[in-house]
């Protein structure tokens, strides 16, 4: 089965969503990693969801969307010490 392009338009959408919170709060560490753990979260969500509905999910794609979440709030992390 395609992938549904509904599926991206989400996670563009989320995306922003994202971009535009980091930018309003940036000077708020606490809240940036918070809302860098939450993105994080509905980014391996979106991941497993996508997946499912595209009728090739496998483990490797659940440790590939959480290793790469991890990454990504570690990076953040990383720079807002």
């Amino acid at each position: 089965m395609i992938p549904l392009k509904s599926d991206y338009s989400i996670l563009a959408i989320i995306c922003i969503i994202y971009l535009v919170t980091i930018y309003y709060f940036q000077t708020t560490p606490k809240f940036v990693l918070l809302a860098t753990e939450g993105f994080a979260i509905i980014y391996f969500t979106w991941g497993i969801a996508h997946h499912l509905r595209s009728g090739n999910f496998h483990t490797r794609i659940v440790l590939e969307y959480l290793l790469v979440a991890l990454l990504g709030v570690a990076i953040v992390a990383t720079l807002l010490i």
